[in-house]
């Protein structure tokens, strides 16, 4: 027994090494591409993992009162963007305002409305009307071919949409929409060449003021098929299929870190084109220690969860309920007021609710 400790002992030594690496790399996540190096964007992606092992590490070094205490402390110390994208104070004060003129948006990845098929009673409208949505961005949507315009406001409630399928069959049609109670006057698409995930934007007239909304689905992980594999080699102990599917599901996520890199690019562009007051939504699958989200939110975007969130932010429901991947931002036209994410047992993910005042309203 006390050989095995011994064992143990000594493997901290290089986990604490490893772990300072991850670490290390996961604070320039944000700001390398992943076309250029892509170890920091896995790190930041597991970056709520390798916070749980370095607080480990630290508490094994206390009671053991090694120097090696000090690298999974600077570790945890330097990672200070991870926090305050995670955490916010649930003391946070809130900011008083007259329910007027405030806009209330929504982002909402739905998981293709597959509890349809869950026989699990859901009600869009009811959502919509409860929490006085006045805009409302889907991701993942999924709707019947056949279905017309009256039945499709009566199901959510808002009575102008513009869609984006870029994946359509016989009986159905995929894509993200975007739903508003004020008139939208345009819209457009961001095209990135693939059936699974697009952006788009509107441009919605509220009083005699215009805002423009985007609405964002980024390059989905995608890991499910490789996950199920390993699964099955791990339940009759094949440890080579294990160890070429873990291969496989790393090789995948680093080309996925790249892909959605590619596609911020693509829709930060648009955003700095844009000279009307703006809103970013949506679905970024990746965390606040990324890439993508860093790039997109540029020096001019206001998270709405480290503005006006409070507690754990996470959004995804998957992985134990780690990450927050769904945002919404807003530019400094907009005074957020109340970050909502109410859990609904409708998808993988939660919405996510803001209400915002425009600062320069001619209403």
């Amino acid at each position: 027994m006390a050989a095995l400790r011994f064992f143990f002992y000594l493997l901290m030594k290089p986990a604490t090494l490893g772990m300072t690496f991850l670490g290390a790399c996961g604070i320039f996540a944000p700001c390398i591409n992943p076309d250029k190096w892509w170890i920091p964007a896995l790190s930041g992606l597991f970056m709520p993992g390798i916070i749980l092992v370095n607080f480990y590490l630290l508490v094994f070094w206390g009671i053991h009162k090694k120097w090696w205490i000090i690298l999974p402390f600077i570790t945890i110390i330097s990672n200070h963007q991870f926090f305050s994208g995670m955490f916010q104070s649930p003391w946070k004060q809130d900011i008083p305002y007259v329910p007027k003129d405030e806009i209330t948006i929504a982002s909402y990845n739905v998981e293709g409305f597959y509890w349809i098929a869950r026989n699990i009673k859901y009600n869009i409208k009811k959502l919509v009307e409860d929490n006085h949505i006045d805009i409302l961005c889907i991701q993942e949507h999924c709707e019947e071919s056949h279905l017309d315009s009256i039945t499709i406001q009566q199901k959510f409630g808002l009575p102008n949409r513009c869609v984006f399928f870029n994946r359509q069959t016989a009986w159905a049609n995929f894509g993200i929409s975007i739903y508003s109670h004020y008139p939208i006057i345009r819209y457009g698409e961001i095209n990135f060449n693939s059936e699974k995930n697009n952006s788009m934007w509107a441009d919605i007239l509220i009083g005699k003021d215009t805002i423009r909304v985007f609405n964002n689905h980024l390059q989905t992980t995608d890991v499910s098929m490789n996950g199920k594999k390993y699964e099955e080699y791990r339940s009759v102990k094949d440890w080579k299929g294990q160890a070429r599917t873990l291969v496989n599901i790393v090789e995948q996520l680093k080309a996925n870190f790249v892909i959605r890199a590619s596609q911020a690019i693509q829709v930060r562009n648009l955003i700095d084109t844009t000279h009307y007051p703006v809103i970013v939504c949506g679905d970024f699958n990746d965390t606040p220690v990324s890439f993508a989200y860093n790039h997109i939110a540029g020096n001019n975007l206001t998270d709405g969860f480290r503005d006006r969130g409070k507690g754990y932010g996470h959004s995804f429901n998957g992985i134990k309920g780690l990450l927050r991947i769904d945002f919404i931002s807003y530019d400094k036209s907009f005074t957020g007021l109340v970050y909502d994410s109410p859990h609904l047992p409708w998808s993988d993910h939660n919405p996510i609710i803001m209400k915002v005042k425009l600062k320069t309203t001619s209403r």
